[in-house]
């Protein structure tokens, strides 16, 4: 009998062979699970392959920041920048007095100059097309016509679209909409009646402030007391800078010196090689002498010293008269955070001459400085014209009190609605409620994120500004943009998760649970809560795990919602801190990675920062494997 080929073998000759229908689908699926596998080990093999390199590369570049005096003038800088946000501090609870005794005469003022701004704003197009026009000097008298009358047109809608004014009379705010409904199309003079309201807000903050010149005196003589040492700064700034820069320049060249010979070494065309070698010859790498700034910076040591302790001898004799007392709420809050900023300020001034003291350029940098900086640094500072800081504190905190906030919302909602669904509802309710919820996964990220700007952040904005929420902590908010909105929403794209999973955990108790429940005379509520959720306890457990998987990684929302602040919020607040910007780790990856060089340092810290999120959800998936075994158990 002849050969067959593989085109003409029968299903017998398979059969016969063992390629069985059964054996093939198992081979499929088995390859199918072989390459998953093989996938997930190529993507842990590139997080490794491009973070691991970063702790070497930011190694050399805090090396880099203390070899060229950096490290010495951000000892000082620090203390700069602290004095800097206190004035600013005090500059606003000023202002706030102030501003707060004219509350009436500012609303009047910022309504009245709100018409005028939004009326401007409406009739803008034909206004700036009559500008244009005029400028030219050789369009025809009927082409003018036709803007005017279509400014004529607009004069009704812009109108109706004006805000209201409940500081202002009826009277008053029609004395303003005829000035404006009056003024030429070329015409942009502020109707009277708005500049004499703006010129009573302007008497009135003059009068209110006449108080407290002598708080005005005090808060200035606070900000001239830290120019000594905003000098000092300023003038090693300089030096140091272009040290820093002298040393980054030649670790450069020979970074690609050094890729050059390599590449060279494995080309095997003489032509080629040797070109490579020129270009690597080129690189020439002139070794910067750091000796004279180091001895610049020894020659500052004791003026730095001494400028620090004459700072806060003098801020220790002016602290007593920089607490004011303010009458108005938003001045005293701020008075309250200068009360606690302060202590901790006068603390750092008396510990930095010992710092400065300390400082030695030649003290090497170990690795293990690195690794510690990335974890603890609460500095994430890319781009600048200073030293770059890879610090993963805030962006872990913004994304652990996003997950908080989202799961505290979430999780009673989802496995109330999937508990409600499997025991309490009718075969209707079933059809309309779990199709509904599951029909959220499919609402895109980004709509989602559009909707908590314009739905939840801007009117919950609003209402913590009502008087009778005052009592609240973190009201009135100060960002629409915060950790609790984008908690809401995250809590509304976990949500489907969490429902469906824990909803299939108790459809398959089995039923002998309940009836056995109910043989006994338990109600329905008590055979629910202490047989079928028991029961299910371990693919709830799941269901959340999952669900803070989704909230833990998700990225467009809490890109276009919490803020994108990079700060550690502030905990003294209490649960005010929960109303704060923050970023995440997911949202630094998605802003920064497009915009950075492939290989630098700031592209490995992104990979570092994936790698770190990747160990996170391991970890909770090996804790949650961990608890389920147990359960069952």
């Amino acid at each position: 009998m002849p050969d067959l080929s593989p085109a003409e073998t029968p299903p017998t000759t398979l059969l016969r062979r063992g390629f069985s229908a059964d054996r093939l689908i198992r081979y499929f699926f088995a390859s199918n699970a072989g390459l998953t596998l093989v996938i997930l080990l190529l993507i842990i093999a590139f997080l490794l392959k491009e973070g691991l390199g970063f702790f070497p590369g930011y190694r050399r570049e805090l090396e880099i920041y203390r070899l060229s005096g950096m490290e010495f003038v951000d000892l000082s800088r620090v203390n700069q920048s602290s004095h800097e946000q206190l004035a600013s501090l005090f500059n606003r609870a000023y202002y706030a007095e102030i501003n707060g005794r004219a509350d009436r005469e500012l609303r009047r003022t910022t309504e009245s100059m709100s018409l005028v701004a939004d009326f401007e704003d409406f009739t803008a197009p034909p206004r700036d097309s009559y500008l244009a026009v005029v400028k030219k000097g050789s369009v025809t008298q009927e082409v003018m016509k036709r803007i005017k009358e279509r400014y004529q047109e607009l004069l009704p809608k812009a109108v109706s679209m004006l805000p209201p004014t409940p500081s202002l009379s009826a009277d008053e705010r029609r004395s303003i909409i005829d000035d404006l409904l009056s003024r030429e199309i070329e015409n942009d003079k502020v109707p009277a009646l708005a500049a004499q309201l703006a010129d009573e807000y302007a008497i009135a903050r003059e009068t209110y402030a006449q108080p407290l010149r002598q708080a005005r005196a005090r808060i200035d003589a606070f900000e001239e007391a830290g120019h000594i040492v905003s000098r000092i700064v300023d003038d090693l700034t300089a030096k140091v800078k272009a040290s820093q820069q002298a040393l980054a320049k030649a670790d450069r060249l020979e970074r690609d010196r050094a890729t050059l010979l390599e590449a060279a070494a494995e080309n095997k065309n003489p032509a080629e090689r040797e070109k490579l070698l020129k270009e690597a010859e080129k690189k020439v790498v002139v070794v910067t002498d750091i000796h004279p700034i180091t001895a610049a910076l020894m020659e500052k040591k004791a003026e730095c010293e001494q400028a620090h302790k004459h700072l806060r001898d003098v801020l220790s004799a002016m602290q007593a008269d920089l607490s004011f007392d303010y009458q108005q709420a938003e001045a005293r809050k701020l008075q309250l955070a200068i009360g606690k900023a302060m202590p901790v300020y006068l603390s750092e001034l008396e510990t930095t001459p010992e710092r400065l003291r300390a400082w030695d350029a030649s003290r090497p940098v170990p690795l293990s400085d690195a690794v510690i900086s990335f974890l603890t640094d609460k500095r994430w500072l890319t781009g600048g014209e200073w030293q770059d800081f890879y610090g993963i504190l805030p962006l872990l905190i913004g994304s652990l009190m996003i997950g908080i906030v989202a799961l505290t919302i979430a999780i009673p909602m989802g496995i109330g609605a999937a508990i409600y669904t499997n025991q309490f509802a009718s075969k209707r309710e079933k059809k309309i409620i779990k199709p509904v919820i599951e029909f959220i996964q499919a609402i895109p990220s980004v709509v989602l994120g559009f909707i908590g700007i314009f739905i939840i952040g801007e009117p919950l904005r609003e209402l913590s500004t009502m008087p009778f929420l005052s009592w609240m902590p973190g009201f009135p908010i100060e960002e629409r943009l915060n950790i609790f909105t984008a908690g809401c929403l995250l809590a509304l794209m976990s949500m489907p998760t969490i429902f469906s999973l824990a909803e299939d955990a108790l459809h398959h108790v089995p039923s002998a649970y309940a009836e056995a429940s109910e043989a006994l005379g338990a109600t329905k509520l008590q055979t629910t809560f202490g047989v079928v959720v028991p029961a299910a306890f371990s693919g709830i457990l799941a269901a959340v795990l999952l669900g803070f998987g989704r909230v833990i990684g998700e990225t467009m929302v809490v890109l276009l919602v919490a803020g994108n602040r990079i700060n550690i919020p502030d905990f003294t607040a209490g649960i005010g801190a929960f109303f704060q910007p923050v970023h995440t780790m997911t949202g630094i990856i998605a802003q920064e990675l497009g915009e950075v060089p492939a290989g630098s340092v700031h592209y490995r810290a992104l990979f570092m920062v994936a790698m770190l999120l990747f160990a996170i959800v391991m970890g909770i998936n090996s804790t949650a494997r961990h608890f389920t075994r147990n359960i069952k158990h």
